[in-house]
């Protein structure tokens, strides 16, 4: 999940958390959630960034965006959501 070379990459569970937020606020662009996440203090938290960490450039949220779902975490992660969805009787046909 790594990259060898270039900007560090960004921890996978950071990624996804951000990834979270990005769709449950609709937030529209990468851009607009690295901003968010400069000032919101929720989506800090929520994401796990401390205060005075700072946010990642978009173009390396993209690059590590794209590294995430060409593996199997991603996939793995919400088939979880989606068992626990199962279980929980909260889905639909």
């Amino acid at each position: 999940m790594y990259a060898a070379t270039g900007r560090r990459s960004i921890p996978p569970e950071k990624l996804l958390r951000a990834l979270l937020l990005q769709v449950l606020y609709t937030v529209r662009s990468e851009r607009m959630l690295m901003e968010q996440l400069e000032y919101n203090l929720l989506f800090r938290w929520f994401v796990g960034l401390n205060l005075d960490e700072p946010v990642w450039v978009p173009t390396v949220f993209s690059k590590n965006r794209e590294r995430l779902l060409d593996g199997d975490i991603a996939e793995r992660f919400f088939g979880g959501v989606l068992q626990q969805a199962r279980e929980a009787d909260l889905l639909s046909e």
